[in-house]
């Protein structure tokens, strides 16, 4: 469960790297970052956003979305939020080299997540 320091300590490294995202917490118990990210060859904007119910974070790995989708692959079903246009599969680069890593809650945060977003465009942008 999401306690009042590290969500502190998420938004500040939210802002140190994607100031221009910004946080939120819903009434209904969500927390997230929500905000957008410019294509870096069409130079486009895309929607992005990172939310998860605060109970199951930093446990569970936030799902993030991106509006306009670039492409079809890279895409899985939402097994966090159950959005039935899914989220955005991804891996992880160790030693050079993709690979499926599991979430570390100690080491992981939402800025990750963002990150991985950036590289979903850096691939399929066009």
């Amino acid at each position: 469960m999401l306690d009042e320091s590290r969500w502190q300590i998420e938004i500040e490294i939210m802002r140190e790297y994607f100031p221009w995202i910004t946080p939120f917490e819903t009434p209904s118990g969500y927390v997230g970052f929500f905000g957008y990210l410019r294509a870096p060859r069409s130079r486009r904007l895309v929607e992005v956003l990172t939310k998860i119910p605060a109970r199951l974070y930093p446990e569970i790995e936030p799902p993030i979305y991106i509006e306009p989708k670039l492409t079809t692959l890279w895409w899985r079903a939402d097994d966090v939020n159950g959005r039935p246009e899914g989220r955005l599969c991804y891996h992880r680069r160790e030693n050079g080299r993709w690979v499926d890593t599991l979430w570390q809650p100690a080491k992981n945060t939402f800025a990750n997540v963002i990150g991985f977003a950036v590289q979903y465009l850096e691939e399929f942008d066009r």
